[in-house]
């Protein structure tokens, strides 16, 4: 029963890290795809603001 334990600590180290590990892209593709948005915005905006008289 324990060395069934101790078998299983370093697969759930491993999966622990890659959750992790596939949180951090996550975040970091969402909040480049927001800012890509967010700078399109603006440069819509500025584009709206030379136009004006």
């Amino acid at each position: 029963m324990m060395n069934e334990f101790f078998f299983l600590i370093p697969i759930v180290t491993i999966l622990f890290y890659l959750v992790v590990f596939g949180f951090v892209i996550y975040a970091v593709v969402t909040g480049l795809r927001l800012a890509k948005e967010r700078n399109e915005q603006l440069k819509a905006i500025a584009e709206e603001l030379k136009r004006r008289p």
